[in-house]
């Protein structure tokens, strides 16, 4: 009778230690699988970003390493901002600059801190020409 409830009890404590580890393990795969996905789907985003500055300015930012230290961007992945706002601020910054890389590194510094900057730009640059425009006439 002992030995039947001992056995009993070692039972319930193997099922209930089994039942455990196939939750545990199958709690695990839903997360590797989401975590997978995510990462799919982040390096989509990034060749999408990637053939569209090689496209539009003919740089290649696979190896994309920082040359400015202490940007507001330091640290930050490309895709993390707007991709229409790189595009154009590339352009805005290569007034300033003849490497393409850092005129991209400076376009991310400008969207960490205003996220469409190079929109905001545009628009008052634009406006201050309407007014020197006005004062010309005048």
């Amino acid at each position: 009778m002992v030995v039947n409830r001992i056995c009993r009890l070692v039972g319930t404590v193997i099922c209930c230690v089994l039942i455990s580890f196939v939750f545990i393990v199958t709690s695990s795969a839903g997360k590797g699988d989401a975590q997978s996905k995510e990462n799919v789907k982040e390096t989509k985003k990034f060749e999408t970003y990637r053939a569209a500055l090689l496209k539009e300015h003919g740089i290649d930012i696979k190896d994309f390493k920082e040359k400015l230290i202490g940007g507001e961007a330091d640290g930050q992945k490309i895709t993390k901002y707007d991709l229409n706002q790189l595009l154009i601020g590339i352009k805005v910054e290569l007034e300033h600059t003849t490497d393409k890389m850092i005129a991209l590194e400076i376009s991310t510094d400008h969207l960490e801190e205003i996220s469409d900057y190079y929109t905001r730009l545009s628009k008052m640059e634009s406006e201050a020409e309407k007014e020197a425009e006005k004062r010309r006439k005048h």
